[in-house]
């Protein structure tokens, strides 16, 4: 119960700073020291202690597996809403926060040994899909070219996936690097939070029909059908509970912030990953105590 609260505060600081006058680049700085420093040491830490079974496989499988599903429910749901409705849809209820927010939440409530599991559906799952499907999409919806050489560099450069194809063939660090990673390892939490609160946007003139249809079906249906596939596959109960809640986080503030920047319904995407937050600090753990 400390460590939620703790989570609940690192958000609140980051809502709290956004009445300072903090560097209008805050959010994206602390950003880039996660993505390039945090995360990196995190997955050199925890994914040696990664065994590749078909455990392992279905918690990769899983955030594909509900993307077809996903966007077929999306396509039911708007159908009678204009097209930049439904893209900004098709952007953010696929795309979970399973870092920011997922890593800090699921520790709190599986502990430390679901790291692992989280960062095989998180860079597997998740980052493969932004990079993949998410550039599709704005491709699809917005007039422009759709580069898949530009992708593919992004995707091989992007620093957390360099470590993790590097972290699976070499396995574990040496013993006198490991405190030096831990270390770093620890910033991960309270950076990515306060980013995350600092990011958090609310208000505007939102569908609540919509908007209230998106937040179930992101927090609350996704896990449940994820709960199906990983139980008919007779996947390991760890593993089970990881993939389910990294299925049910609340929608990727980046994916977010692309719709919004595509001009696709920017107040519906907005409200979806600031109220989404929000909602899920409720049902994250209502679906941890229910399994």
């Amino acid at each position: 119960m400390e460590q939620f609260a703790f989570i609940i505060a690192l958000l609140a600081i980051g809502v709290l700073l956004q009445k300072s006058d903090a560097p209008s680049d805050f959010a994206k700085s602390l950003n880039f020291f996660v993505i390039y420093v945090s995360l990196p040491a995190t997955v050199l830490i925890q994914v040696p202690k990664i065994h590749l079974d078909l455990s392992a496989l279905g918690v990769i499988l899983t955030p594909w597996l509900l993307l077809p599903i996903t966007v077929a429910i999306v396509f039911a749901m708007t159908r009678n809403h204009p097209p930049h409705v439904r893209a900004a849809l098709l952007l953010v209820m696929p795309l979970g926060n399973t870092s920011f927010v997922g890593i800090p939440i699921v520790h709190t409530l599986l502990g430390e040994e679901a790291i692992p599991y989280v960062l095989m559906y998180d860079q597997f799952g998740t980052f493969l899909m932004l990079s993949l499907y998410g550039a599709a999409v704005i491709a699809r919806y917005e007039t422009g070219t759709f580069h898949k050489r530009l992708i593919l560099k992004k995707l091989l450069l992007f620093p957390p996936f360099i470590f993790l194809v590097f972290a699976l063939i070499f396995g574990e660090m040496p013993h006198g690097s490991q405190q030096y990673l831990q270390l770093l390892s620890s910033t991960l939490v309270p950076l990515a939070l306060v980013s995350v609160g600092y990011s958090m946007k609310f208000g505007g003139e939102v569908d609540y029909g919509l908007f209230t249809k998106a937040l179930v079906l992101k927090l609350m249906i996704m896990p449940l059908i994820a709960f199906g596939i990983l139980y008919t596959l007779g996947t390991d109960p760890l593993a089970l509970k990881t993939a389910v809640l990294e299925s049910g986080m609340p929608s990727m503030i980046t994916a977010g912030a692309l719709a919004i920047a595509a001009g696709f319904a920017p107040e519906l995407s907005a409200a979806l990953v600031g109220y989404g937050i929000i909602v899920s600090l409720v049902t994250l753990p209502l679906i941890s105590y229910l399994m």
